[in-house]
């Protein structure tokens, strides 16, 4: 009889019910909590993240600009470079002409052909200007496409990341409510049994 005293409990209250249900309800919503936490800090370190590109973009849109500049600088000195030596090496070429020996006429003949040299090769180093100059255009266009692209994923993060900061607010108020709910049933649940 007394080995049949231990094994047998009282059935649990409805009370006893109610407050067991709650508590797994809110262990629950605590869990959920948690998750919403966990996805919140992700959210939060990808939005980092797309800082960090936006300003490596910028500074990559910067150093492009700044050679492009360059270059355009360094065509623009070629360039008045290259009229000069083409008017020395019309008047070489015109002295050449009025040269009086043989030896002058080969002095000033060589002397333009130099002149040519030099301007055939600055002309070249203008077309590579030309070429590099479209690259940095080509090279700009592609850094702001891809600016804008991690701009308009940032700002869906962002989004994304607002949702799961609200959704977690509301589970952490649910949770909250239900706690309340809970220690009111332990409440009411001593005040019975005193009675």
């Amino acid at each position: 009889m007394i080995a049949a005293g231990k094994n047998s409990k009282p059935p649990p209250s409805e009370d006893d019910v109610i407050i067991k249900e709650l508590e797994q309800e809110t262990r629950a919503v605590e869990r959920e909590a948690k998750a919403d936490r966990r996805k919140a800090k992700i959210e939060l370190s990808r939005e980092k993240f797309f800082e960090y590109e936006a300003r490596m973009a910028e500074q990559q849109e910067a150093r492009i600009e700044d050679a492009e500049q360059r270059a355009e600088a360094e065509f623009e000195k070629d360039k008045v470079e290259a009229e000069k030596l083409k008017a020395l090496e019309e008047k070489a070429e015109r002295e050449a002409a009025l040269a009086q020996t043989k030896e002058e006429k080969l002095a000033k003949q060589k002397e333009a052909r130099a002149l040519l040299k030099k301007e055939k090769e600055i002309e070249r180093k203008e077309k590579k200007a030309l070429r590099a100059e479209k690259i940095f255009l080509a090279e700009e266009e592609q850094e702001r496409k891809i600016l804008q692209q991690k701009e308009d994923a940032a700002f869906a993060e962002e989004k994304k990341y607002e949702e799961v900061e609200k959704e977690f607010e509301t589970v952490a108020e649910l949770a909250k409510e239900e706690e309340m709910e809970l220690s009111l049933l332990k409440g009411l649940k001593g005040l019975s049994s005193k009675k």
